[in-house]
């Protein structure tokens, strides 16, 4: 099987096509906020608005560009909406809580001066903003870029492709994140081909994060905020981070033996064998 892949001819979304969208949403990404910049500049503007939210509007208007590019390369197909059961609804609900309560951990491995620290954390996002670009950020990862992939491709030689579009964040709390929470819904789509899924974890994952800065009474960013702020017993934090990586675990074995082996795969009598 794995030979015959190799072998197939490749239509829609390839690898190298789906690299060229992520570069390209970078460099646009890069041009657009030096372009800005400039002009905020020359004009001795406040750049605080556009820094709280311009950036986000831009990197909205590129991921939907790019979703676009995206769908006209996929032959115009959209991702899969299969309906799950309650429980598996419930259970993705669980593990983006468990993430949620991961995910500040890795600011702690990242240098950071204090200068820098406060400048990044005095950048707010309005919340419906910031679900808008989770939800497109999502679209293009998982149902675009991801969706096409699984047309061509094993899982396996997907997941790290779909994980790495994380790149266009930038940011690298950001990126590193992004790669293991985007790996961990691509895998429930790979299981259960209901895009809806990936898209209720991704709002979960922002209103559980507005709701512990809105509870801290700050945008705390650039520090764990659950360990500091939080959960400040150390001991009852990492009984809680083991918990939660036991659930995420747990929470994706389950979900594996509720559902039943997708053939992402074109049928073999419809495609031509070619060298690539």
């Amino acid at each position: 099987m794995d030979e015959l892949n190799l072998l197939r001819k490749k239509t829609g979304m390839t690898i190298a096509k789906a690299w060229m969208v992520m570069v390209t949403c970078v460099i646009f990404f890069i041009l657009g906020a030096g372009i800005i910049g400039g002009v905020l500049g020359y004009r001795n503007a406040d750049p605080q608005e556009f820094m709280e939210n311009g950036i986000f509007i831009l990197m909205a208007l590129i991921l939907i560009l790019s979703s676009l590019w995206g769908f006209y390369i996929n032959k115009k197909q959209l991702p899969f909406f299969n309906k799950p059961s309650i429980l598996v609804v419930l259970v993705c609900i669980i593990i983006s809580l468990a993430w949620s309560y991961i995910s500040p951990i890795i600011v702690e491995f990242l240098p950071f001066n204090e200068k820098e620290s406060d400048n990044i954390e005095r950048v707010g996002i309005h919340f419906l903003l910031g679900v808008l670009s989770s939800t497109l950020f999502t679209f293009l990862q998982i149902g675009i870029i991801g969706h096409g992939l699984l047309k061509n491709y094993l899982f396996k030689q997907v997941i790290f492709t779909v994980a790495a579009v994380s790149i266009v964040m930038i940011i690298p709390q950001a990126v590193i994140g992004l790669f293991f929470q985007t790996a961990i819904m691509f895998y429930i789509y790979y299981r259960t081909a209901s895009f809806h899924l990936p898209l209720i974890m991704s709002i979960s994952f922002i209103i559980v994060e507005d709701i512990f800065k809105v509870y801290l009474g700050n945008n705390i960013v650039t520090r764990n905020y659950i360990k500091f702020d939080f959960v400040q017993n150390d001991t009852l934090y990492f009984t809680g981070l083991a918990a939660c990586i036991a659930i995420i675990i747990g929470g994706l074995y389950f979900i594996k033996t509720q559902t039943k082996v997708i053939a992402w795969q074109r049928p073999e009598e419809d495609e031509d064998l070619a060298f690539l």
